[in-house]
């Protein structure tokens, strides 16, 4: 009665009396309940805290409470550690479906059933946990799985994580090893590689010098060879306004702004590449193109492409193809909007 709100006129007053009255009022229902009364009989009203009491048989005897209750804080703690431990992980698979919507209709004549070649063609596992120590200390463990085109590989780390101070932490087996091997693989190590793979690319450019040049000689003698019949394949072609190979080039080429210094090593290969053409199709497969009929090595030991720019149905197309991925055109996806 004496903390009742409705007794006191002050606003002070008044909200003084409410917080006391709530307290009182919250004793009396623990007090007045037999359940509850036990527990907290036993355990105080820290027992009271622990969650699924609302679900336990209310005519329990203190033993049977007790039990109740570790049980209960057993769980809690493994609530608890389950949240500290913080366990993560992703699933990512990587489905190749081009010819689902990259043909044109024609294509279709050409697959067995008609179903359109899909494939998995790579796919990413990663988990990582944590495992609390002490209130400051915690170890992580994590990995990761990754496999593409069918070569793969993975990773296992274990790091350790300590917190110095309430507003703050460092990460000493994380951080700091990460800024140590950064520099270390700035400053040491990739300049030691790319040294190391500039020599051992121009002792292979000195032991196939004369492999190459004769390789060149081939390819250029096969290129007058194709004539007559690269003038017959177009004039088919133009007939049919099918496929028609305006220009191709094959090689190293620099793109990349922070390499102007290097120099782009191409050669031109419209005429062989016009020669390999059949029924309006065009199909290069899983290998280096070096050893295509007119092409030859311009680049030994360096990273190439082939470029293609293609007209078919009068409209036209341009494609950049690794030098051992496949090459199937003409494809939609080639082709270049009118805007451009």
């Amino acid at each position: 009665m004496l903390y009742h709100p409705d007794k006191h006129r002050d606003p002070e007053l008044k909200r003084q009396a409410e917080t006391l009255f709530n307290l009182v009022h919250e004793a009396y229902e623990v007090l007045s309940d037999p359940q509850a009364r036990a527990i907290y009989d036993i355990y105080g009203k820290r027992g009271l805290d622990v969650e699924g009491w609302e679900v336990v048989e209310r005519r329990r005897t203190p033993a049977e409470i007790r039990e109740e209750y570790e049980r209960l804080q057993r769980e809690r703690e493994e609530r608890r550690l389950q949240q500290r431990t913080n366990p993560k992980g992703t699933i990512s698979v990587g489905i190749d479906a081009t010819d689902l919507f990259d043909r044109y209709e024609e294509d279709y004549e050409d697959m067995v059933g008609g179903v359109p070649h899909v494939e998995i063609n790579k796919m990413h596992i990663s988990q990582s946990i944590e495992a609390p120590l002490t209130s400051r200390d915690t170890a992580i463990l994590s990995g990761s799985l990754s496999t593409h085109n069918g070569n793969g590989g993975g990773t296992i780390n274990v790091a350790f994580r300590r917190v110095t101070s309430a507003k703050g932490a460092v990460f000493y087996a994380t951080v700091g090893p990460l800024v140590f091997y950064l520099a270390i693989q700035q400053l040491i190590i990739r300049p030691y590689v790319q040294a190391q793979k500039e020599q051992d690319l121009e002792k292979q450019r000195e032991s196939s010098a004369s492999n190459i040049a004769k390789k060149k000689q081939e390819a250029e003698a096969a290129v007058l060879l194709m004539q007559e019949s690269v003038r017959r394949i177009i004039e088919a072609e133009e007939s049919r306004m099918g496929l028609i190979i305006l220009n191709a080039w094959y090689g190293k080429f620099v793109t990349d702004n922070s390499r102007k210094h290097e120099r782009a090593k191409v050669i031109d290969v419209t005429v062989p590449l016009q020669c390999l053409v059949k029924d309006s199709k065009l199909i290069l497969t899983e290998a280096t193109k070096s050893g295509l009929p007119g092409f030859y090595d311009p680049c030994v030991g360096e990273e190439k492409s082939l470029k293609v720019l293609y007209q078919f149905r009068g409209v036209m197309h341009q494609v950049l193809s690794g030098d051992t991925e496949p090459l199937r055109i003409p494809k939609q996806s080639h082709r270049i909007d009118a805007d451009t």
